[in-house]
Parts: C-alpha cells; structure tokens; sequence
C-alpha cells in the first residue's frame, strides 16, 4: 500500500510538473522568433518596404502585413478576442506605412503570444475548423503558428540580405 501511494505521489507531480508545458514552450520559441521578425521590420528602411523578389511575390510590407494577420487569424481561432480596431477583411490592405507595420506587427504577437500562453491544457486536443483542408486541433493551430513565424522570418531574412541588410542578432560586434 506504501509503495502504491508513492507511486501516485509521483504520478500526480510530474502531471502537475507538466501541466502547460506545451504552452510555455511554444511561447518562448515564438517570442524568440518574434522578436528577430520585429527587428527586422526595425532594421529595413522604409523605402525598402515596397521591395519584392518578383511580380506576384510578397513586398516586404506585404509579409509583415500578412504575418499580422495571420497572427490575429489563428489567435481568435484558438478564442482570443481581436482588438476592436482591426478589420481583418481589410487588414493587409490598410497598414500603409512602415511605423503601422511596426506598431501592428508587436500588438499581433502579443495578442497570440497571450492567446498560447492561455490555451488550457484540456482544450488542446479541442477540434477547429480553418478554411483550409485537413482536420486540426488547437495544439495543431499553434504549431503552424510556429512555422508561420519561422517560414516568414527566413523570408524576410532573405529580402534583408538581398538589400544589403545584416539582420541585427547576426551583426558582428
């Protein structure tokens, strides 16, 4: 009997220990990565912002925009209510300038950030639909979340240094 309580004692810490994790620890890689989108947007001069590969391809004002968007997207998918002031039907369309971008690029990342950081444990396997094919949960929607951020970081990285822009985090000191 002993050893069966001690077992339990375990058990139940290290779910406890536990509880959340998955939401911390995806938090501190999107703060991470957030933070060197948010200085790249920082980094680029405004009259870089209208630059884009080629015709059809993103500008980089386009990818930030997007990026916002996306972030807002996913975070009332996974319950957050979005500011009052943004209109996601015209959210892309409206940031004209590169201090918008700047200032909606955090305010997105800290509505998603907190959205994770509240997501409880028992809704992760919580069914939602997006108007994308396939079946997904909310630990899924946080996971493109991740990706989302990492895929448009390289892509920004890359319109940096095509321009002649060192990214901050890897400027030699």
């Amino acid at each position: 009997m002993k050893y069966l309580l001690t077992f339990f004692a375990l058990l139940l810490t290290s779910t406890a220990f536990c509880q959340g994790q998955f939401q911390k620890e995806s938090v501190g890689s999107l703060t991470y990565v957030s933070g060197h989108v948010m200085q790249l947007a920082k980094a680029i001069p405004a009259e870089k912002y209208s630059y884009s590969p080629g015709k059809g391809v993103r500008s980089v004002a386009e990818v930030c925009s997007h990026i916002i968007s996306s972030n807002y997207f996913f975070a009332s998918k996974l319950g957050a209510k979005i500011p009052a002031d943004v209109k996601m039907e015209t959210l892309e369309k409206d940031l004209k300038t590169k201090d918008a971008i700047e200032k909606e690029l955090k305010r997105s990342y800290d509505v998603i950030i907190e959205t994770i950081k509240n997501t409880k444990d028992s809704a992760l396997a919580n069914k939602i639909v997006f108007p994308f094919p396939g079946e997904f949960t909310n630990m899924s929607a946080i996971l493109i979340v991740l990706g989302h951020s990492n895929e448009h970081l390289g892509q920004l990285i890359a319109y940096a240094r095509v321009n002649g822009i060192t990214p901050p985090w890897s400027e030699s000191k």
